[in-house]
C-alpha cells in the first residue's frame, strides 16, 4: 500500500485530496497546524512533530498549507517547514501546490512557461516554495488557479456574491461585470493533483480549465437558482486572466470535468 502526507489536511483542498487518497487505497497520514475537524477520520492524524518522529517514509508528499491572507513571517515559516521536509524525506515525492498568482499581472494568455512580472509577495512566498521543492529528485509543482466548489469558507468572490443572492436577494458588480477568471473545481483540482503525483516525470502544471468566464456570467449562474437581482456599480478595476493549460492535459492525460454551471449548481443545493 501506498503511502500518502498531506500537509494542510484541515484546509478545502487538503481535506478533500485526503478523501480522495482513501477512496484510491493509500494509507494517509493528515497533517494539521491547529485544527482537525475538516479531516476524514480515517486518515492518520498528525502534527508536523509527530510526523518527523514517527519511522514512516511516505511515497507521495502532498504540501499545500497557507494561503493569501498569511503574514510575511508566516509565508517564511511555511516555507522553512518545506525546506525541513524536502532534508527529511529525500526519496519522497514532493506534490507542491503553489498558484498562478506566480505570474503576476499580465495582458498575455498564460501558459506553463509564461514569464513572471512582478508577483506580489504571497506569489513570491509560493516561487520561493516552488525553488525549495525543485532541488528535489522527485517532485511536481501545481500553479493552481481559482479553485471553488462546496463547502469553500473563504470569502472570495463566488462564496461572497452567493451569499449576497441569499441574503439580500442582490448581487452587486462593478463596471459591466466584465471582468474574467479561470475558475476550477474542487474535485477537478483534487484529481490533477492526485494525477501529477503519478507522472514519472519533474514538471511544472497549469491547474486551470483554459476557459474564463466573467463575473456577470457568474452572477447569471446564481440567478438561475437564487432569485435576486444583478445590480452594475463603477468601473471595474480588477485585472482579467486567461490561461492556456494544454501542456499539462498532454503531459497528464488530464482535463478538467466539471463546467461552471454545474460546478455553482453544487455550491447551492
Amino acid at each position: 500500500m501506498k503511502t500518502a502526507v498531506v500537509v494542510g489536511a484541515n484546509g478545502f483542498l487538503g481535506s478533500a485530496l485526503v478523501d480522495k487518497l482513501l477512496s484510491q487505497n493509500y494509507d494517509v497520514v493528515a497533517i494539521y497546524n491547529s485544527s482537525f475537524n475538516k479531516i476524514n477520520k480515517l486518515a492518520t492524524i498528525y502534527t508536523k512533530a509527530q510526523l518527523f518522529e514517527s519511522e514512516i517514509q511516505p511515497d507521495y508528499i502532498y504540501y499545500l498549507p497557507g494561503n493569501y491572507a498569511l503574514s510575511h513571517h508566516e509565508m517564511l515559516q511555511l516555507n522553512d517547514d518545506l525546506y525541513q521536509y524536502s532534508l527529511k524525506f529525500t526519496n519522497s515525492k514532493m506534490i507542491y501546490i503553489s498558484s498562478t498568482n506566480v505570474y503576476g499581472i499580465t495582458d498575455e494568455i498564460i501558459t506553463e512557461d509564461s514569464v513572471f512580472n512582478n508577483p506580489g509577495l504571497y506569489a513570491l512566498s509560493k516561487l520561493s516554495g516552488e525553488f525549495i521543492v525543485s532541488a528535489m529528485k522527485h517532485f511536481a509543482i501545481v500553479r493552481l488557479a481559482y479553485i471553488y466548489g462546496p463547502g469553500i469558507a473563504n470569502k472570495s468572490f463566488i462564496p461572497q456574491i452567493i451569499d449576497a443572492a441569499r441574503n439580500i436577494k442582490k448581487i452587486t458588480l462593478f463596471g459591466k461585470g466584465e471582468r474574467k477568471q479561470d475558475y476550477i473545481y474542487i474535485d477537478d483540482a483534487v484529481s490533477l493533483c492526485f494525477a501529477c503525483s503519478l507522472n514519472q516525470s519533474n514538471n511544472i502544471y497549469l491547474g486551470a480549465t483554459g476557459i474564463s468566464v466573467s463575473n456577470e456570467e457568474i452572477a447569471q449562474e446564481i440567478k438561475k437558482h437564487i432569485e435576486c437581482d444583478i445590480v452594475f456599480i463603477g468601473e471595474e478595476t480588477g485585472k482579467s486572466f486567461y490561461f492556456n493549460p494544454i501542456k499539462t492535459f498532454k503531459n497528464l492525460d488530464w482535463y478538467p470535468q466539471t463546467t461552471i454551471s454545474e460546478g455553482i449548481k453544487q455550491m447551492l443545493f
